[in-house]
């Protein structure tokens, strides 16, 4: 292979390495609010009682 393809070979994989990260670090966002948010309704249903 030529230069070329080995700069869009590297190009692509950080582009795909970085998209990863991305979309893993919006999921455990999303994770970590909703397990927040479960434990929040379940302190505020037991002082209820």
């Amino acid at each position: 292979m030529n230069g070329l393809a080995w700069t869009m070979l590297v190009l692509a994989a950080m582009i795909g390495a970085f998209l990863f990260a991305t979309i893993g670090a919006v999921l455990l966002a999303l994770l970590l609010g909703s397990v927040s948010d479960r434990i929040t309704k379940d302190d505020d249903h037991h002082r209820e009682y």
